[in-house]
């Protein structure tokens, strides 16, 4: 046996019985002849080879004690259905990590061809919006230790001076109460010139920067242009280097559809080549249809398991060219989006929990000025008490402790598109290539433990 990679996610310290089974979470993977266990719930990975799986699959027990503490092995008496079951319902309640979205503006300077967000408007984060945040935490001091914003939009980087004042309350108030601190920005790139990049990384401390590039000059300014029709590939493809130079994280996010996804690798080879080679992240989503996505390009739009095949080609592309790691799927904070401290905050102060229902009255749960929950409809109290455990795609499946579930308004609401027809991930159809693809390479490094 090899032990690929020890519990990284939960860890297990209790004794156990005399009496043991395999996980429920372990999740047996094919790998050349033997089989990956890989624990969804801990992140342990052992390959066992054909005799080694044929030995100990009726007989747990004769595995080494140290398997229980990977989480590979459990008591023979433990209910981990129920135990995870336990800890989701107590993460949707825990209001110690406190992660807000902000949405700073509603305007973009971009026309992309796939926009889903339709036209809402010119609205931007007022001052009594701004005066509720800081209102809003200051009545929670002490009651949390971890805070995170993300900042989103439209193009959340057009507000320059909001953010700059918001940061400088969060910085402070943090620092006040012993609070940890992250904050990231989704934006197209394209207003991140060198003395801004200086004023969101430094002054902001926004450390990380999720910007979209869907492929060459070429292709992408066809895809992503300013509002006037103009390319913005060259002014994004600059803001990257220096973001990069003064040490922010940089993930480079495209957008694929049958349009343009015979041009990614050209995409991939230009970063291979360039300075900012193994410098950033890189990951590859497919086009959405959303509620607002524009008719013309409904029927380019892959759906998740034709994306799937896809998606892992250009990772083992991006791969071969040294700027892209195997990596498996991590897990999302229990509770996932149901969690109390996770709320998205409109231009007005109004609270969503779910930033891709930004805008529609309907989804609105609250005000951040009151807290005031919209307890009083039916579809909130139904997505607030929805249970992966209690769902049929999900009762069975090994991937809970990754996903809490995936999606609960497409679990739940037709009405709501999120894109596709069932609340799982799109990384669900890859997931197991991935951890083939992780654990080889950690035998090609000798990374690994023999037992």
């Amino acid at each position: 046996m090899k032990i690929i990679r020890k519990n990284i996610w939960r860890n297990y310290t209790e004794n156990i019985d005399n009496v043991v089974k395999w996980s429920f979470w372990n999740d047996f993977i094919p790998y050349e002849g033997g089989v990956i266990c890989f624990n969804t719930s801990s992140g342990a990975i052992v390959l066992f080879d054909a005799e080694e799986y044929s030995k100990y699959k009726e007989k747990p027990s004769l595995l080494p004690d140290t398997f229980a503490q990977f989480g590979i092995i459990v008591s023979g008496n433990l209910d981990e259905k129920q135990e995870w079951c336990a800890e989701y319902r107590r993460g949707k309640e825990d209001a110690s990590f406190l992660d807000l979205t902000i949405l700073s503006t509603q305007q973009c300077q971009f026309k992309c061809v796939y926009c889903f967000e339709g036209e809402k408007g010119n609205k931007t984060l007022t001052d009594e919006t701004s005066a509720a945040i800081k209102s809003f935490l200051e009545k929670r001091a002490g009651t949390f230790n971890k805070l995170r914003v993300a900042w989103f939009g439209g193009e959340p980087l057009l507000e320059v001076e909001r953010i700059r004042e918001l940061s400088a309350f969060f910085l402070d108030f943090c620092k006040k109460h012993n609070i940890s601190y992250y904050a990231d920005v989704t934006t197209n790139g394209y207003a991140l010139n060198p003395s801004k990049c200086e004023i969101f990384f430094n002054e902001c401390n926004i450390k990380r920067y999720i910007i979209t590039v869907d492929g060459i000059a070429a292709v992408h300014d066809k895809r992503r242009p300013l509002r006037n029709g103009a390319g913005t590939f060259d002014v994004i493809w600059n803001n990257i280097v220096t973001l990069v130079n003064i040490g922010a994280g940089v993930t480079i996010r495209v957008t694929i559809d049958k349009v343009n996804a015979g041009n990614v690798k050209e995409l991939i080879d230009r970063i291979a080549e360039s300075e900012i080679a193994r410098k950033t992240g890189l990951m590859f989503v497919r086009t959405i249809d959303y509620l607002y996505t524009p008719d013309s390009v409904k029927d380019t739009i892959y759906k998740s398991e034709e994306f799937a095949p896809i998606e892992m080609e250009l990772i083992e592309y991006a791969h071969s060219k040294g700027i892209l790691e195997y990596a498996t799927p991590r897990p999302c904070p229990l509770g996932g989006c149901l969690r109390k401290g996770d709320i998205v905050i409109g231009t007005k102060g109004e609270i969503y929990k779910c930033l891709d229902t930004v805008g529609e009255e309907q989804w609105i749960t609250g005000d951040i000025s009151g807290d005031n929950e919209n307890s009083g409809a039916g579809w909130y109290r139904d997505w607030l008490s929805w249970e992966p455990s209690a769902n049929a795609t999900c009762a069975e499946c090994k991937l809970q402790p990754l996903c809490n579930g995936g999606c609960p308004h497409n679990a739940l609401f037709a009405s709501k598109k999120h894109g596709t027809d069932t609340q799982c991930p799109d990384w669900k159809f890859n997931y197991k290539k991935n951890v083939q693809l992780y654990t080889q390479k950690r035998l090609q490094l000798h990374e690994y433990q023999e037992v």
